[in-house]
């Protein structure tokens, strides 16, 4: 919260916790204010992530389930073992023309019984600027170079929001919250 610009948009997410907007939502609310996201399409987001079904989720074990084989038993070393594999189910989004990709990765909660659906994005070295390009080299310690979010890519970063809608019903709660919260 002490990161964000936007300390007065608050909002109760779907954990009750009081939260703000930050990061992607920070984004998309500046492009939404500057007037290169519309408010329809926002209202098109929130009513595709309002008619969802709890079957629709992506954190439904129906869907994507984590696969264990049975315990093996085995010794190495002269340590006893049960061997087991486990697969977890990954889900890869490619954006149109870019070479932008998310990642969602099903994996087991930390702190609870349950899944939860872990969102990557991924982009290629290519679309980073900086004073000089990082192609065929190692970056310097502390050298930098960013990202940029503009009105030729915002798209991409709206269907990330969209997906995070679409991992799991508190996911879908608070980015339909979130969308409220830009569109005051």
């Amino acid at each position: 919260m002490k990161l964000t610009t936007l300390k007065d948009f608050n909002f109760i997410g779907a954990n009750g916790k009081n939260k703000t907007l930050y990061e992607l939502s920070e984004y998309i609310f500046y492009f939404y204010k500057w007037g290169i996201i519309t408010k329809q399409v926002l209202e098109n987001v929130k009513n595709f992530l309002n008619q969802l079904k709890e079957q629709d989720f992506i954190d439904n074990p129906k869907n994507f389930a984590i696969d264990r084989t049975t315990p093996i038993e085995t010794n190495v070393l002269g340590i006893d073992f049960y061997y087991t594999q486990v697969k977890y189910p990954m889900l890869v989004h490619k954006f149109g023309k870019y070479e932008i990709l998310t990642e969602i990765k099903i994996t087991e909660k930390q702190y609870a019984i349950g899944v939860q659906p872990m969102l990557y994005f991924c982009f290629p070295i290519t679309e980073l600027k900086s004073k000089t390009t990082l192609i065929g080299r190692m970056a310097d310690v502390k050298e930098t170079a960013n990202f940029i979010i503009d009105k030729n890519n915002i798209m991409v970063f709206l269907e990330i929001f969209k997906i995070f809608g679409i991992l799991s019903k508190s996911h879908n709660k608070d980015i339909t919250i979130i969308i409220d919260t830009i569109m005051k």
